[in-house]
């Protein structure tokens, strides 16, 4: 019988399960990375003022009676406030409900109910739809 060299065999085993350990450890540190990022960008945006949000009025400037944590109607000029569709989006990014009153684009179609996107204190920025409200069939 053969001698067999156990050291050469142990050497291999733990060069393996070194190597297995470090790719395992890359991709969790990777993983870990791209959450944070994920994070910074997350409240980075919001800090810079975007919001998801459900549209829950929509009127002129002077139809719509209450205000908003932001409110587009403060820095349009007077001929936004009379052409332009307004309207009131509230979204729960804090855990609590907030309103912030937003200038319609004239080219966006949106309804009460459609979840959208946008910039809160840019009040140029496009209304950007996310979801449709669902129809209610009865």
């Amino acid at each position: 019988m053969p001698a067999v060299d156990t050291g050469k065999s142990r050497h291999r085993t733990i060069v393996m399960a070194h190597s297995v350990a470090n790719r395992i450890l890359v991709v969790a540190i990777s993983a870990g990375l791209t959450g944070c990022a994920d994070f910074y960008r997350q409240h980075r945006d919001f800090q810079d003022g975007w919001r998801t949000g459900e549209i829950v009025e929509i009127g002129r400037a002077n139809e719509i009676q209450r205000g908003g944590r932001t409110d587009c109607r403060k820095t349009a000029s007077a001929d936004e406030l009379a052409v332009r569709r307004f309207a009131i989006l509230v979204d729960r990014s804090t855990g609590r409900r907030h309103a912030h009153i937003v200038m319609l684009d004239p080219a966006t179609s949106v309804a009460l109910g459609d979840v959208v996107w946008t910039n809160v204190v840019r009040c140029d920025t496009p209304v950007r739809v996310l979801s449709h409200a669902r129809a209610s069939g009865g």
